[in-house]
C-alpha cells in the first residue's frame, strides 16, 4: 500500500512539474508571470485535481470584510489566503473553513480586517497546495476590492462628511439551455468593460431556471434543486468567472422555488405548489443565499422535519425538537409539506414549550407528516448614503385572484415586511433608497407569452407582480412619494427592460434579463414603447422600454441587458497648494442609471437622478 501511494504520489508531482515547464516557456502575454509562484518552491494544483468543484466566489461586501465561498467534491478543510501583493503561495496568511456534508460540500469564510477601497489578490489552499483558481488564465488569480468608507476620500474642507462615488450591476432572469445559451456573453461583457470599477452585482431572481426538475420527475427533492445550481455554475463559464472577481448578491424568485410560486404566505391554503418553499430555499442558501447581509431580528434557518399531528389539535408536538431556541419575531408560518391530508399553510401563533406550537387553523387528520419552520429572507445593507433593501416578493405573498387585485387581503410583502421596510426607510439617513425587487411594481407580468389572450377588459388570469396586490402597492408608493429622498426601485421577473418615472422621487427600472429568453410586449399588458401608461389607476411615465414586438414568437428573441448604476457624490479637483487631488462634494448628489447590451457592450439608455428632483423636506414636513 505504501509502495503505491509513493508511486501515485510520484507520478502527480512529474505531472505537475511538466505543467509548470511548460508554463515557464509559454509564449510571452499568454501567462501573466506575477500572478505565478515560484514552480519550484511553491507547486499550484491544477483546479481539477484539487477536490474543488464550483467556486471561489464572492458575496457579502464591505470596507473591512469579504466572504468567500467554495465546494468541494466531499467534505474537506480549506483555506483562503489572501494578499494585496502577488505572489500568493501556500504560506500566505489566510482563513481556514470546512465545507460539509449537510450543506452539499459547501462552505464559506470571511475575511475580517481588511482595509477600506483595496484590492487584494486571493487563493484557495487545500491539503497545503495553492489551487490554480484562475480561468484561461485571464485575468490572473482573483481579486476584489473592498468598499470605501467615510475615511476613504474624505476632505476636512471640500468633502468632510467622506461622501464617495461607487457603481454596481444588477441583472436578472439567467435562464441557460445547454445547445446554445449556456454560457452567457453579458458576464465576459460586463467584466470586461465595467469589471474594475464594479463594487457588487445584484442578480435579482431567477438565477437558475428548472433543469433537473422537471413536470415528469416530480416530486421534487433538495438534491434535484442543488443539481441545478451546480450545472449552471459549470456550463457557465464566463459567470463563474465574473462570480470570482465581483462580489454577488441575490434575491430568489419563482424558477428558484417554483415557477409562478404563489400563496405561501395565504394561512388556510392546502397542498400546492406553495408548499416547495422551504425545500427549495436549503439549497438556495447553500449556493446562494450564504452571500447576503440576512442576519439580524428577522432571520434564522429554515426547520425542517417530521413528526405525527393530531386531528382537531391546534399544537404541533414534536419530542425531538427544541423549539425554545427559536426565535417567534424570525418565523413567518409553518408549512405542512405536500403527500400529506394536512398539507398547508399554517400561521405561527407561539410557542408553548421545548416541543410545541400553536398553529392555526387545527389539524385535520391523524398522521405521521412532514413540517417546516419558515423565516423571512429579506434584508438590508448600507454603502455611504445609499440604503439598499432587499425584498422577499415570493415568500409571504398570496395567490394572485383577478377579481381581487384591489382588494386590501391581497399582498406580496405582508404586514410584517411592509413594516419592516418602511420603518428602515422613514429611520434611515441615506439620501438614495434602493428597493430591491424580483417582481415590477407598475409593469403587468401576464400569460401573454404562453398564448393566453384575455378580451377587452379582461384581466389576465397570470400576474406576478404587485399590479396584482394594489392596496399595498399604493401604500408603499404613497409613503415613499413623502420622503425627502430619492426611491430607486430595481425589478425583475418580467423577461423586458423598462424605465419608469413613477413620481419625482420614485423610479422603477427593469434592467435584464441577463440570459432568458424575452417576453413580447403582451406580456408587459401592451404599454406604449414611451409615453404615459395607465397602471391600475396610477399614471407613469414610461422613459424607454426595450421592446419585443407580439408579432414574433418570444422563444426567437434574444436580446441581453444589464444595468450599471453610477452613484456620482463627490467630484475631483486640484489643488492649489501641490500636487494631489482634493474630493469636493456634490451640493446634490447624483445617481446615473445606465442600461448596457450584454451581447456589444453597447449604452442603450442612461437616466440621471438627482436629489435636486425629490420633494421638498419643508413640503413634506407641511403634510
Amino acid at each position: 500500500m505504501l509502495k503505491q501511494y509513493q508511486t501515485q504520489k510520484t507520478a502527480v508531482l512529474l505531472v505537475v512539474l511538466m505543467a509548470a515547464l511548460i508554463f515557464a516557456t509559454a509564449t510571452p502575454g499568454e501567462i501573466n508571470q506575477a500572478d505565478w509562484p515560484d514552480p519550484v518552491a511553491n507547486v499550484v494544483m491544477p483546479y481539477q485535481s484539487s477536490g474543488l468543484t464550483h467556486g471561489p466566489m464572492l458575496g457579502r461586501p464591505t470596507a473591512k470584510t469579504m466572504r468567500i465561498w467554495v465546494r468541494t467534491g466531499e467534505p474537506m478543510e480549506f483555506k483562503v489566503v489572501y494578499s494585496t501583493q502577488l505572489p500568493l503561495t501556500a504560506e500566505t496568511a489566510g482563513v481556514v473553513g470546512q465545507t460539509r456534508a449537510e450543506d452539499d460540500n459547501t462552505g464559506f469564510v470571511d475575511l475580517t480586517g481588511l482595509h477600506p477601497n483595496t484590492r487584494y489578490y486571493y487563493g484557495i489552499v487545500i491539503n497545503n497546495w495553492l489551487v490554480d483558481t484562475r480561468m484561461d488564465f485571464k485575468p490572473g488569480f482573483p481579486s476584489f476590492m473592498t468598499l470605501p468608507d467615510r475615511t476613504s476620500f474624505r476632505d476636512p474642507t471640500y468633502n468632510p462628511k467622506g461622501l464617495f462615488n461607487f457603481s454596481f450591476a444588477t441583472s436578472f432572469g439567467n435562464r441557460q439551455t445547454p445547445d446554445k445559451y449556456g454560457n452567457s456573453p453579458s458576464y465576459s461583457t460586463m467584466f470586461e468593460r465595467h469589471g474594475k470599477n464594479l463594487r457588487f452585482f445584484i442578480m435579482n431572481g431567477d438565477y437558475v431556471y428548472e433543469e433537473y426538475r422537471t413536470k415528469e420527475n416530480k416530486p421534487y427533492t433538495v438534491d434535484m434543486f442543488r443539481a441545478d445550481y451546480k450545472s449552471y455554475l459549470k456550463r457557465g463559464r464566463d459567470m463563474a468567472k465574473f462570480f470570482r472577481h465581483v462580489p454577488t448578491l441575490f434575491t430568489y424568485d419563482d424558477h428558484e422555488t417554483y415557477s409562478d410560486l404563489e400563496g405561501t404566505g395565504e394561512i388556510g391554503l392546502k397542498e400546492g405548489k406553495w408548499l416547495y418553499r422551504d425545500l427549495a430555499l436549503r439549497p438556495w442558501y447553500e449556493y446562494c443565499g450564504w452571500a447576503n447581509f440576512t442576519t439580524g431580528q428577522q432571520y434564522q434557518p429554515i426547520r425542517r422535519s417530521s413528526t405525527r399531528v393530531e386531528k382537531g389539535s391546534d399544537v404541533l408536538y414534536d419530542p425531538s425538537a427544541n423549539f425554545n431556541s427559536l426565535r417567534p419575531e424570525a418565523i413567518s408560518n409553518i408549512h405542512i409539506q405536500m403527500g400529506s391530508r394536512n398539507a398547508g399553510v399554517y400561521e405561527f401563533v407561539e410557542v408553548i414549550d421545548k416541543n410545541r406550537l400553536r398553529v392555526r387553523p387545527a389539524f385535520t387528520s391523524d398522521e405521521q407528516c412532514a413540517y417546516s419552520v419558515g423565516t423571512h429572507h429579506y434584508y438590508d445593507w448600507k454603502v455611504g448614503n445609499c440604503h439598499f433593501f432587499a425584498l422577499d416578493t415570493r415568500g409571504e405573498r398570496t395567490r394572485y385572484i383577478p377579481e381581487k387585485a384591489h382588494d386590501p387581503d391581497r399582498f406580496l410583502l405582508g404586514e410584517t415586511q411592509r413594516k419592516w421596510l418602511m420603518d428602515g426607510i422613514h429611520s434611515s439617513d441615506s439620501d438614495f433608497v434602493f428597493v430591491i425587487s424580483s417582481v415590477s411594481w407598475m409593469i403587468y407580468h401576464t400569460g401573454y407569452h404562453g398564448g393566453e389572450r384575455p378580451k377587452p377588459g379582461e384581466r389576465s388570469r397570470k400576474e406576478d407582480g404587485f399590479t396584482g396586490a394594489v392596496v399595498e402597492r399604493d401604500k408603499l408608493l404613497d409613503f415613499f412619494d413623502r420622503l425627502d429622498k430619492q426611491v430607486i426601485i430595481l425589478t425583475g421577473d418580467l423577461h423586458n427592460a423598462f424605465a419608469v418615472q413613477i413620481s419625482d422621487n420614485i423610479w422603477e427600472f427593469l434592467l435584464g434579463p441577463i440570459n432568458s429568453a424575452n417576453h413580447p410586449i403582451g406580456t408587459a399588458g401592451n404599454p406604449p414603447y414611451g409615453g404615459w401608461f395607465d397602471s391600475e389607476g396610477r399614471k407613469v411615465k414610461i422613459k424607454w422600454v426595450a421592446g419585443f414586438p407580439n408579432e414574433v414568437n418570444y422563444t426567437r428573441l434574444r436580446s441581453k441587458y444589464y444595468g450599471v448604476i453610477q452613484v456620482n457624490n463627490v467630484l475631483k479637483s486640484g489643488r492649489q497648494d501641490g500636487p494631489g487631488l482634493h474630493w469636493v462634494a456634490y451640493d446634490q448628489p447624483q445617481v446615473v442609471v445606465q442600461v448596457y447590451d450584454g451581447y456589444t457592450g453597447e449604452l442603450v439608455y442612461a437616466e440621471g437622478i438627482s436629489m435636486v428632483d425629490a420633494r421638498n423636506p419643508a413640503a413634506n414636513k407641511s403634510e
